[in-house]
């Protein structure tokens, strides 16, 4: 299935009938949101904000929403002095705990990135000193924590590895799967076989006890797909998918094990072979470059691909195949909202990195960076995705 066959089976019109709103920022840059549920119909969303990724001033913002009103101002949830503050996961844990995790790295170098963790018993209004989680700098995250029991909880997350002569660009990166089994005190780790490209995995319960894993590809073609049996112990290889990637991040939740899959993205890949050979790296000052001999690259991570139109997608087969339902984003949404297509290329039109929690009455609620200006909330009806 190609972006344009997954363009033609949606509707921006459906778009008129669903509750959004831009979230309050401080900040001028916003991105990278994650938003979940945290009882009594609340929600809560965190992002990073600040002048622009991967500078110092990034922090993690935090803003909530009350059943009947609108979304607070945003607050300050976690600032970590020198480093950009990045890629926040909140955590309602069976033991009444919120947890924050986020990475915190040096400039735009996600290899120097460290993942720290966060409590609180006050429902994010204030929170514990920060945890380092365990392993060498370059971890990193963006999904869901998914627990197996109320002590046994799986972290996906994935390694940023420089090769040889090189900076970090993110064509050597592995996705691993953190495991804990006495609730987030000790932590171990499980690799993704044949994960090399595939990062950003997003795991879903399925009935039986099967875990379903979906990956961002830095090779900009396909969305993939991986399935546990064994509570994340291992990991089947990754294979493709019929949905595009663009090597950006994507969501997916579910209202039950046996409720059908929805998955937000940007339906588009880059052309045939672009991930091919070598890339025309450029070195940046301040970045580390790793000792060793520079060899050539059979096959490099793609960067700059559209991320636009933003598309809400169902599985009813544990993801082998997917249909559209609606385009959040696109071209005509953007145009009606007064922004031209002639306004920007990559940043300008970027609506991306989207956040899903499905609640319990079957609203899926979607977060997502607004051409980065903003964080925009869509709320998608049960009747409107075909409960």
């Amino acid at each position: 299935m190609h972006s344009q066959d997954l363009a033609s089976g949606t509707s921006s019109e459906a778009t008129q009938v669903l509750a959004s709103e831009l979230l309050p920022t401080s900040a001028r840059e916003n991105h990278a949101s994650f938003i979940t549920g945290l009882g009594g119909g609340t929600l809560a969303c965190v992002w990073f904000g600040g002048s622009a990724e991967g500078k110092p001033d990034v922090d993690i913002l935090m803003s909530t929403l009350d059943p009947d009103g609108s979304w607070a101002e945003d607050r300050v949830a976690a600032a970590t002095p020198g480093r950009s503050d990045q890629n926040p996961v909140l955590f309602a844990s069976p033991t009444g705990e919120l947890i924050l995790l986020q990475t915190a790295q040096v400039l735009g170098a996600q290899d120097t990135s460290r993942v720290l963790l966060r409590r609180s018993n006050d429902r994010g209004a204030s929170w514990s000193d920060p945890v380092e989680m365990p392993g060498d700098p370059g971890l990193f995250i963006r999904q869901a924590v998914v627990a197996i029991s109320p002590t046994r909880w799986l972290l996906p997350a994935f390694r940023c590895l420089t090769l040889p002569g090189r900076q970090w660009r993110g064509s050597a990166d592995v996705t691993v799967v953190l495991i804990t089994d006495d609730a987030g005190k000790t932590w171990r780790e499980v690799e993704v076989p044949e994960s090399t490209g595939l990062v950003h995995m997003a795991v879903v319960q399925r009935s039986g006890g099967r875990l379903v894993g979906f990956f961002r590809s830095r090779w900009a073609d396909w969305i993939y797909r991986t399935t546990s049996d064994d509570q994340g112990e291992t990991w089947s290889v990754p294979s493709p998918t019929e949905v595009p990637n663009n090597n950006s991040s994507i969501a997916v939740d579910s209202q039950g094990a046996s409720s059908p899959l929805l998955l937000v993205a940007n339906p588009v890949s880059a052309p045939d072979e672009a991930h091919e050979g070598d890339d025309d790296e450029q070195f940046t000052e301040g970045k580390y470059t790793a000792p060793g001999s520079r060899q050539p690259l059979t096959r490099h991570a793609v960067w700059g691909t559209a991320r636009l139109p933003l598309t809400l997608l169902r599985s009813d087969d544990e993801g082998l195949s997917w249909r559209p339902v609606l385009n959040l984003e696109d071209s005509r949404t953007l145009a009606a909202a007064g922004i031209a297509e002639t306004e920007g290329e990559y940043r300008g039109l970027e609506v991306s990195y989207p956040s899903i929690y499905i609640d319990d009455a079957g609203t899926a609620h979607v977060t997502y960076s607004y051409r980065r200006n903003a964080i925009k909330y869509v709320s998608v009806p049960a009747n409107v995705w075909g409960q």
